[in-house]
């Protein structure tokens, strides 16, 4: 909306001017036949100006558009070690998708919630919510602790819970509803679904069909829930040194935050260059034909 508004605050501008020349006209009752040359020369060299300076300033250099850029000129580092990835763990009001497998499908039938030809499950309506105190309740065995484990961790934990009733069966355990959120200038913006630790800022803007060209690569926000406290963090895309962040990797829940240049604050990307170039080439045209240009 602001950058519509500013379009036509730009456009109504140019006509504000081509305004000025016609009651020039007026005021002081010339014939347009006869009017002064200079005046409509003046006005047409500074139209001419401003839009030009509106061009250049709605230009974005492409040092503000590249990824990952080397920054200073003996900078020849192009190996990093990257931080360790961060583990999720298992906290109260998750929700996890648990399978059991085994041989005997009558057994396995007894501890899931899906059939085998069951198609378009909603995994949310058939996982087990962890409750407050870290626990799910699963069917026969009762409470099982996850609090705080890691997926593979609350895999082993239940598989060894259940163990006493099929000492033959796997057990398959997933995160279901953990998402990033993606706003601002992207392409695509809403909430995403994530099923693994090994999600990058990267994969995550890709998700959201990338960074549009009006996207401060170099401002991108993180809000991350920290201890119960939302905390925000910024990143530099256009810096390779960013693979080194400790918010290279994105965890469940955050929030993702493009800022947008300053070149789409001014309305630029919407700007009618066009039509004010079209209005432009008329008037030649007229004051040619008219024979006082």
């Amino acid at each position: 909306m602001q950058e519509r508004i500013a379009s036509t605050r730009g456009a109504g501008f140019f006509i504000y001017i081509f305004s000025l020349v016609l009651n020039d006209i007026k005021t002081n009752k010339l014939n347009p036949m006869k009017m002064q040359l200079k005046t409509i020369r003046t006005t047409f060299v500074i139209v001419i100006i401003l839009i030009s300076i509106s061009i250049f300033n709605s230009c974005i250099p492409q040092k503000k558009i590249r990824l990952i850029q080397t920054k200073a000129k003996n900078d020849t580092i192009n190996e990093f070690v990257l931080k360790q990835r961060p583990k999720s763990t298992v906290l109260p009001f998750d929700n996890l998708y648990i399978k059991v497998i085994s041989p005997d499908a009558a057994t396995s039938a007894m501890f899931n919630s899906e059939t085998t030809n069951q198609r378009n499950v909603d995994y949310n309506m058939i996982s087990y919510t962890v409750n407050d105190s870290g626990y799910i309740v699963f069917p026969f065995v009762g409470l099982i602790k996850v609090k705080d484990l890691t997926i593979l961790a609350a895999q082993d934990t239940i598989q060894a819970a259940i163990s006493k009733y099929i000492s033959d069966a796997s057990v398959l355990v997933k995160f279901v509803g953990k998402s990033v959120t993606i706003i601002g200038e992207v392409n695509r913006q809403g909430e995403y679904q994530i099923y693994s630790d090994n999600i990058n800022i990267f994969k995550g803007l890709a998700m959201a069909g990338g960074l549009t060209n009006y996207g401060n690569r170099e401002n991108i926000t993180i809000i991350r829930e920290i201890d119960g406290k939302s905390t925000f963090h910024t990143i530099n895309l256009t810096d390779k040194y960013v693979l080194q962040s400790d918010f290279y990797y994105l965890r469940p829940e955050d929030v993702v935050l493009i800022q947008p240049l300053k070149q789409k604050s001014w309305g630029f990307s919407e700007f009618p260059y066009s039509l004010v170039l079209s209005g432009l080439t008329t008037l030649v045209t007229l004051l040619t034909f008219m024979k006082i240009y």
